[in-house]
């Protein structure tokens, strides 16, 4: 054996890349292709939603009444600018609320001011 090894150089299967491109692979699912003349005189059909994890179909009710009110509110996350100085009192007093044993939940604070709000606004109007 001699002492110095010439660097073997790695080679590429294209031949296997290829393959799997062509969709023979679990990652690169293989594509049904319709012939250019059928595809040119074949109506085209809207595609049906997927059914929902429970089953349902998407057009069956839940058979729960929507005109009723539930007596629970819903979350619903949004996106508000603040000042730095208002995000700076909220989680001050957030905070506070931790080190007295609450929850000092920011969100909570939010929506109670914003509650607060929106009454206070509506008594002025009326």
């Amino acid at each position: 054996m001699g002492r110095y090894l010439k660097p073997m150089k790695k080679q590429l299967n294209t031949d296997a890349i290829a393959n799997e491109l062509r969709g023979n692979s679990a990652f690169f699912p293989a594509y049904k292709k319709e012939p250019e003349a059928d595809r040119e005189h074949s109506p085209v059909q809207p595609q049906q939603p997927a059914p929902p994890p429970t089953g349902r179909p998407v057009d069956e009710p839940t058979g729960r009444r929507t005109d009723r009110a539930t007596g629970r509110r819903i979350p619903v996350r949004r996106g508000f600018e603040f000042y730095e100085d208002q995000l700076a009192a909220l989680k001050k007093a957030s905070l506070q609320e931790q080190m007295e044993g609450k929850p000092g939940s920011m969100s909570q604070m939010v929506r109670e001011a914003l509650d607060d709000y929106l009454n206070k606004r509506t008594n002025r109007t009326s």
